[in-house]
């Protein structure tokens, strides 16, 4: 990433002799694969609320500021409460939005393109209408910024923004087409070919943020896919990008991040509707791979910088993963049990298959999905709103959950949002202590009453309450009191049942199987409400 000549030009140029001298990078591995394959959203979302709530606004890539709350707002995140100052977040980006209007010459199109996604995402239609008249009459055959060498890192970006907002045909298309098409690589069939960049002393540089978004403005300039020239620069863009890929499935040009480059390959694909999976390393490695295992760091921020523009690009990954923030919808295809080496044949074959495809539950680093393996509280809480897809958790939530518990400090990264959310939405408690304190205890093992008592608190919110059923359980005098009543309903609607020999056994842990089962029930009577 090569340090851009406008208004973030101190902080790339910190940034940049920061890696060079060699930041340290982390890895996570997890113990679970529904760790490794959660999506690291709630981390993301919550070192921005942090940053912000520490160092106030800084309205570039490099802090948090109008695009950052662009992607918030794409999540679905309060920041209502986000303060720094006294100053809301919110309020902090309108005053930075203004004063970037009252200065608009000296201000880049890429900033002012962020902000007018900002206000946009506010609904604030009057900035919003003075920014596009802005970028309009900025706009020439050159672009927005005829500013020399470097200009191609802020009207790439502004014409990115301004597809991603759906907004671009407020501008001149054609122009916009004219210059981004000019602007691409193809004059020798070297290893830049197809990328696009900047020269620099005849020499040229290709950069992989401006490649990836001139790429998704292209595609958003011919929806039909009808412009023989501009399919032809897509994929010829896309053929220099994937030749950018390493052995972990990540990819990286030049000295950049390589999350940020991993990151736009993720985004871009999904966008023109592709499957970013299918682009493997030699080793069998996709972008997802790396994204999904390498992201997050142990002390919660992102990559090899480790910074605020590392955390925006995750959550924005994030959630072109989950098919939202105006990328192309995540296809839910149905997984077969080849991608889980040791299902075959088993009982649950097609429920997990099903649930893997719906993107409730996953399987091991190693293809494994062990399906006679004892389900633990961290992985069913996980399951469970995965299942439900409420709002993300708040910054409150999350610091109301580290506190509640007396073993925050042991639960991982990857499911802290989720009991957030499991906790505001009541489906899951702590475990009180003689000392008036609770535990969360999330690698115990969750037994078939705890797992009914769950189901029916989702039952009670989301569906019609049924008729207890009768429990004629061999061992019906051995079931819980505190249990009974859930086991009774669960039983009822048919999402739990008995063994053959007719027990509930309701102290047994339950399998990864038989979670998955009752789960597929519920959430099928959930879709047919």
């Amino acid at each position: 990433m090569r340090a851009k000549n406008f208004d973030q030009q101190l902080v790339s140029l910190i940034i940049t002799v920061c890696f060079l001298i060699g930041l340290p990078a982390f890895f996570v591995t997890y113990g679970r694969a529904e760790a490794a394959n959660s999506y690291p959203m709630d981390q993301a979302v919550h070192y921005l609320g942090n940053e912000y709530a520490n160092n106030g606004i800084i309205n570039s890539d490099a802090g948090v500021g109008s695009y950052a709350l662009f992607v918030l707002t794409g999540a679905g995140v309060d920041i209502s409460a986000w303060v720094h100052d006294e100053t809301s977040l919110r309020d902090a980006v309108i005053s930075a939005v203004k004063n970037d209007i009252a200065n608009a010459d000296q201000v880049s199109a890429k900033c002012l393109a962020q902000d007018l996604a900002a206000m946009n995402a506010l609904s604030q239609n009057s900035l919003t209408d003075q920014l596009i008249l802005l970028l309009k009459n900025k706009q020439g055959s050159k672009g927005f910024d005829d500013a020399g060498l470097f200009s191609i890192y802020s009207n790439v970006p502004a014409f990115e923004l301004l597809s991603r907002t759906g907004l671009i045909s407020r501008i001149n298309t054609g122009q916009a087409k004219e210059y981004i098409l000019g602007e691409q690589y193809i004059k020798s069939k070297d290893a830049n070919y197809g990328s696009w960049g900047s020269s620099e002393n005849d020499q040229y540089y290709a950069d992989f943020m401006a490649t990836a978004g001139a790429i998704r403005a292209l595609n958003c300039l011919d929806p039909e896919k009808s412009d023989a020239q501009i399919q032809e620069a897509i994929n010829n863009g896309l053929g220099w990008m994937k030749n950018q890929q390493k052995a972990g499935g990540n990819f990286m040009a030049g000295m950049d991040d390589t999350l940020i480059d991993t990151c736009e390959v993720i985004v871009t694909l999904k966008t023109l509707g592709m499957d970013p999976g299918t682009w493997q390393s030699g080793e069998g490695k996709s972008a997802v791979d790396y994204f999904m295992n390498s992201a997050l760091n142990p002390d919660g921020s992102f990559g090899e910088s480790q910074n605020t523009m590392d955390a925006t690009w995750t959550l924005w990954t994030c959630l072109a993963l989950n098919g939202i923030a105006g990328t192309q919808p995540d296809l839910q295809i149905q997984p077969s049990s080849e991608i889980y080496i040791d299902i075959h044949g088993h009982w649950a074959e097609n429920t997990i298959c099903c649930l893997a495809g719906k993107g409730i539950l996953s399987g091991y680093p190693d293809g494994a999905f062990k399906p006679e393996d004892q389900v633990t509280r961290n992985e069913i809480t996980a399951m469970t709103v995965r299942l439900l897809k409420p709002e993300p958790a708040s910054m409150q939530e999350l610091q109301m959950t580290s506190e509640k518990f007396k073993d925050a400090a042991d639960i991982p990264q990857w499911v802290k949002g989720d009991i957030a959310v499991a906790m505001r939405e009541g489906l899951i408690s702590g475990c009180p202590q003689p000392d008036g304190l609770f535990t969360f205890e999330g690698e115990r093992q969750i037994s078939r009453a705890e797992l009914s008592v769950i189901i029916v608190r989702i039952i009670e919110k989301k569906l019609d309450q049924a008729a207890l059923k009768t429990l004629d359980f061999t061992d019906a005098d051995q079931l819980p009191e505190w249990a009974r009543g859930a086991i009774g309903l669960v039983y009822a609607k048919g999402i739990a049942g008995g063994y053959p020999d007719r027990t509930f056994q309701a102290e047994n842990p339950v399998t990864r199987a038989e979670a998955a089962s009752m789960i597929l029930r519920l959430a099928d009577q959930l879709e047919t409400k």
